[in-house]
């Protein structure tokens, strides 16, 4: 995919949606382990599970983002906007 050097807008929305979603999901995971901990700190093994159940979720999405990111960014996924 070619930017036009005088675009001042280098990314396309997708490709700006995909890493928003992505940090939001990197900052989601860091978050998680703490709660994690926390409920560990609590005595409560039912809650640090299903924190981890959350993490995991989100690890595996933020996976399968980052695969859809690349394609963007490769023009093999979406069309860029006139």
């Amino acid at each position: 995919m070619q930017e036009k050097s005088s675009d001042p807008h280098p990314l396309s929305d997708l490709a700006y949606d995909w890493i928003t979603l992505i940090q939001n999901k990197a900052q989601a995971l860091m978050a998680y382990d703490q709660y994690i901990k926390d409920a560990e700190a609590a005595n409560s093994p039912e809650c640090a599970a299903f924190f981890r159940k959350v993490h995991d979720a989100d690890k595996a999405q933020l996976a399968e983002a980052k695969q859809h990111l690349v394609a963007v960014l490769q023009g093999k996924m979406g069309k860029a906007a006139k």
